[in-house]
């Protein structure tokens, strides 16, 4: 994957998470099992799967590591690990300010990359 692919998947990705992280916040964990089926990612798919399953969060991300681990691929691995921290924040029940700050911080994005993605997450 290519650095420009990363930040294509990752803007996507964090619309998402955000969009999920707000209903789990107003809905609780049980909601997820409406809409994993319409989730692409098949780790973030599985993650989530594990959280509505109730999976204590250590297995979630012992799990969720151990498939990360087996990637080649610099900016997959990123991806991946991006899309672990948001499935246990999710879980956790974390501000979503706070875990969409936390995701960012991880993606390496330049400020003006992290900017472009705060607008395009403020205009949801």
């Amino acid at each position: 994957m290519t650095r420009k692919k990363f930040i294509e998947e990752y803007t996507r990705f964090i619309k998402l998470a955000e969009k999920l992280a707000f209903k789990v916040h107003e809905q609780g964990t049980s909601w997820l099992d409406s809409v994993t089926e319409d989730i692409d990612d098949e780790l973030f798919k599985e993650g989530l799967r594990l959280v509505v399953d109730e999976v204590e969060p250590r297995f979630i991300d012992e799990i969720m590591s151990n498939r990360i681990m087996h990637e080649k691929d610099k900016f997959v691995r990123l991806f991946k690990t991006i899309q672990k921290r948001a499935v246990l924040g999710i879980q956790a029940g974390e501000n979503v300010r706070v875990l969409m700050s936390v995701l960012n911080s991880l993606a390496g994005l330049s400020q003006k990359e992290e900017w472009k993605i705060k607008e395009l997450l403020l205009e949801n």
